[in-house]
Formats: C-alpha cells, sequence, structure tokens
C-alpha cells in the first residue's frame, strides 16, 4: 500500500501524522486452505516492531535471507481494522483538512484490498 498524505509545501507547514509525502505499508496475507493442506512452509516473516520484513530463498545450506524495511509492517495476524486505523484514517483525517491524498493499494486478487 502506498499513501500519499500530502504535498511537500503541506507537509512541511502541517504537524500531522506524516513526515513524508509517500509512504510504503507491507501487510502480509494469512497462508491459504491450499498452502496449508500442503503443508506449506511461510517465505516470508515480518517484524512489526522493527518495521521490516525478512523473505527467505532456497534450503538448507543454498538458504539466503534478505530483510526490507518499511514505514509500516502488520503481520498476517493484524485486523483490518488495525491497519485502517494506522493507515487511511489519517489519510482522511488530512482530506478533511483540506489535502489531496491518495490511497493505493497493490496485490494478489482476493488478499482484502478492498475492506482495507
Amino acid at each position: 500500500m502506498v499513501k500519499t498524505d500530502r504535498s511537500a509545501a503541506a507537509s512541511s507547514a502541517s504537524s500531522g501524522s506524516g513526515g513524508s509525502n509517500i509512504q510504503v505499508v507491507v501487510r502480509l496475507r494469512p497462508m491459504n486452505d491450499k498452502e496449508k493442506r500442503h503443508g506449506t512452509l511461510p517465505v516470508i516473516t515480518a517484524k512489526t516492531q522493527q518495521r521490516s520484513v525478512t523473505v527467505i530463498k532456497g534450503k538448507g545450506r543454498k538458504q539466503s535471507k534478505s530483510s526490507y524495511s518499511f514505514d509500516n509492517v502488520f503481520t498476517a495476524f493484524s485486523s483490518q481494522e488495525e491497519v485502517f486505523e494506522a493507515t487511511v484514517k489519517p489519510v482522511i483525517n488530512d482530506v478533511m483538512r483540506g489535502f489531496e491524498s491518495t490511497v493505493f493499494a497493490y496485490g494478489q486478487t482476493g488478499t482484502g484490498k478492498v475492506s482495507c
């Protein structure tokens, strides 16, 4: 999810929640029924406090991990309300104060973008 909450001039003049014009937020989806049935192991982990996601590639000795940092990270256990309160609600508040704003949700079909 990418959140554009204000213009550069408004961002520096406003005392709102954001400090940057664009925020990148990640929400991991829960494993689906097919993945659970097949005993699929997760290849991605999230650390909400550190705002990071780690991707695990390969197996055994050839396994490698890459970590990425974001403005906010939500795990598969995060509720829709939690995601809304932290990401969309501040944008709505900015719109109500007269700022132009955009919320862009990107992801696999059927993963809950519409209700976020």
